[in-house]
């Protein structure tokens, strides 16, 4: 707090006022761990009147009354109290109006408890729509009419079911999800990239289960993943306790929230690396719909699934989403093989080395961790002893040293270019072969 405690003596002396708003006030009232370097920063001098005292580094969206202050090495993005005016398409204001007036630039923020302002100066909130009642209520409530919110900014319906489960939130009105319904069509005028934002925050909180229930009740993902919506018409068979594949589908994800928890091999990329596995086993059994057969008794099957999905992924729903290029691959390859991994036990060796040694190959453990937690029987078992076999491969794995090109060619002088690459991958095999160290 030392850095905007600074701030707001230098803003002190033209008068002015310095106030933190959003997620710190909100957990700060709910008693939860904040981070204290995560703040938003509002106050009523204009950006002409900041750089009198404050070190601007960079006016940014100057139409919308926004400057980047430096302060003892740290920088904070401070906006001047504003009121928006009219929409374009339902994302950004028409226009921005300055005020000197916190209770107007409160009028035009989202939710209750996001017009929670905390007066740097003297440690104390101001809360003009009644934010701390419904933050202590653990209730999220729209400021003003939700329909009018909305059409402000369509953002904010995802942000609401984001903030909802995060913080284990109730609705303040019965009608949200008729609105909701109504109006999530307008989400079609924003980028991909930002519902993939808040959409990629939803998915790494525990609470997502309910949440993609919730996007799924109010036909969001009808609208932005069809193929995960109709998962609830596709039936399961008897070798799953799920009736239907979505039902599988969440239960995957609940099992995968666990892991997180408790897996013992690591994921160095931290929530990126874990947003990968999310999405994987988000859109894994997409392909059912495609493969369901049923034999003569009745049961039904989905033979091949893995591979048409793999399809379905790079022809539809890659660009949809605006997957990057290594997003694509590692989701594409992680769906592709998790049901190869099933047959490790029974792979030849320099088969079974070579698909071990891949570096997707720890996600793809924990992909089928979680996708077959809820077989009939369940096989533990089966992934304690895939896990085995892997963990001792790589004890071994650290005392082999492959060849290179050099190498090679330093030893066969005499070997052309392709022969070259044919003598290293050979002679590399044979090196993968042995167990000794």
């Amino acid at each position: 707090m030392q850095n905007p405690k600074t701030i707001s003596q230098k803003l002190k002396t033209l008068n002015k006022k310095l106030y933190i708003v959003w997620g710190f006030c909100r957990e700060k009232i709910m008693w939860l761990d904040n981070d204290w370097w995560d703040i938003d920063l509002v106050t009523d001098a204009t950006p002409d009147e900041m750089k009198k005292v404050l070190k601007i580094v960079w006016d940014i969206w100057q139409k919308y009354w926004t400057c980047i202050v430096s302060e003892w090495d740290e920088t904070f993005e401070i906006t001047t109290f504003r009121k928006d005016i009219g929409t374009i398409n339902n994302r950004k204001p028409a226009k921005v109006v300055f005020t000197d007036s916190l209770e107007k630039d409160s009028l035009r923020r989202d939710f209750t408890m996001n017009s929670i302002y905390f007066d740097v100066d003297t440690e104390s909130f101001i809360d003009p729509n009644g934010g701390i009642k419904d933050t202590q209520n653990r209730v999220i409530r729209f400021v003003w009419e939700a329909s009018d919110r909305l059409n402000e900014d369509a953002l904010r319906l995802l942000r609401y079911v984001r903030l909802k489960y995060k913080y284990n939130l109730k609705d303040a009105s019965k009608d949200y999800s008729e609105i909701f319904k109504k109006q999530v069509h307008l989400l079609n005028k924003l980028p991909v990239e930002r519902l993939r934002q808040e959409f990629d925050k939803i998915l790494i909180w525990n609470n997502n289960v309910e949440a993609l229930q919730e996007l799924k009740d109010i036909w969001f993902l009808k609208l932005f993943i069809p193929e995960v919506d109709i998962l609830d018409t596709i039936p399961w068979n008897k070798w799953h306790l799920e009736w239907n594949v979505w039902i599988h589908t969440k239960m995957c994800m609940r099992e995968l929230n666990k892991i997180i928890e408790k897996y013992p091999l690591l994921i160095k990329e931290g929530d990126r690396g874990w947003l990968i596995l999310y999405y994987t086993i988000l859109l894994h059994d997409i392909a059912k719909a495609n493969t369901l057969t049923f034999d003569e008794s009745w049961e039904s099957h989905y033979f091949n699934h893995e591979n048409i999905w793999a399809e379905i992924f790079k022809e539809k729903i890659s660009n949809r989403l605006n997957f990057t290029n290594n997003q694509k691959k590692e989701i594409y390859w992680l769906i592709k093989n998790h049901i190869k991994l099933f047959l490790i036990p029974e792979m030849k060796k320099l088969k079974a080395r070579k698909f071990m040694m891949h570096p997707l190959f720890e996600k793809l453990l924990i992909v089928w961790d979680a996708d077959n937690r809820w077989r009939i029987p369940v096989k533990d078992w089966k992934i304690e002893q895939i896990t085995s076999i892997y963990l001792e491969f790589k004890e071994i794995l650290k005392h082999k040293k492959f060849l290179n090109g050099n190498d090679i060619m330093s030893r066969y002088p005499e070997l052309e270019w392709r022969k070259i690459g044919e003598r290293l991958m050979m002679l590399n095999d044979q090196i993968l072969l042995e167990d000794g160290k």
